[in-house]
């Protein structure tokens, strides 16, 4: 009975320096820098891309998370605390043979090694910096990276996600449906952390000693 209630406490005060440390954490793991505040919607803009499961599906599951209205072009995005960081290509409609690039892997949106929609890449405990990943197009030679005005973004309303999209410029056209790449993320424990934790349960063990200690005395 001793151990077990030894064992509860010591549970509980884990819990809560897990619960205060992920607290104490930024609020929005993903930002969004700088970009213009660009209309994803309207006479001049067809973004119409081609939805994994199907455009109803995910525009209605997507609506509560995402604006898709509008978006920031030109805007980079910023991993704000270590994070496990996760890419799938959600949609595209493009006429260009495009990938989006990150960590040496790639995601395709047509040609020989085309990827389905849904396809994921995911790298962990990546640090916080600018997120590195990147755009190709057969249309262009070029690397098209974080921040770049052929690139837009569409942050999620809790920051725990972000829409990543592509304008390849096929036939001059300025939509930036040619990819749409959703990034997701999942907190990984921080040094600190896992130190508090470490300190915790020292010092619910060596409570546990003292309390042994004077039930011997006592019982002597």
């Amino acid at each position: 009975m001793f151990r077990l209630k030894t064992l509860c406490r010591a549970l509980c005060l884990a819990t809560g320096l897990i619960v205060s440390a992920g607290a104490a954490t930024a609020a929005t793991p993903l930002s969004a820098i700088g970009g213009t505040a660009t209309q994803l919607l309207g006479s001049a803009v067809a973004f119409n891309p081609d939805w994994f499961d199907d455009a109803s599906s995910f525009a209605r599951r997507s609506a509560s998370s995402f604006d898709l209205s509008s978006m920031l072009m030109g805007a980079s995005l910023l991993l704000t605390q270590p994070a496990n960081v996760t890419y799938t290509l959600v949609g595209f409609e493009a006429g260009f043979n495009n990938a989006f690039v990150s960590g040496g892997e790639q995601l395709n949106n047509r040609g020989g090694s085309t990827s389905r929609l849904g396809t994921s890449m995911s790298f962990s405990h990546v640090t916080a910096s600018p997120l590195d990943f990147g755009f190709l197009s057969n249309g262009s030679g070029a690397l098209f990276g974080n921040g770049n005005s052929r690139t837009g973004l569409v942050m999620s309303n809790d920051g725990q996600s972000a829409l990543i999209l592509f304008n390849d410029l096929y036939s001059g056209d300025r939509d930036f449906d040619d990819m749409v790449i959703r990034v997701s993320i999942s907190a990984v424990p921080e040094p600190e952390m896992l130190g508090m934790l470490l300190a915790g349960l020292c010092l619910v063990a060596a409570g546990a000693r003292r309390r042994v200690k004077r039930m011997d005395l006592l019982a002597v």
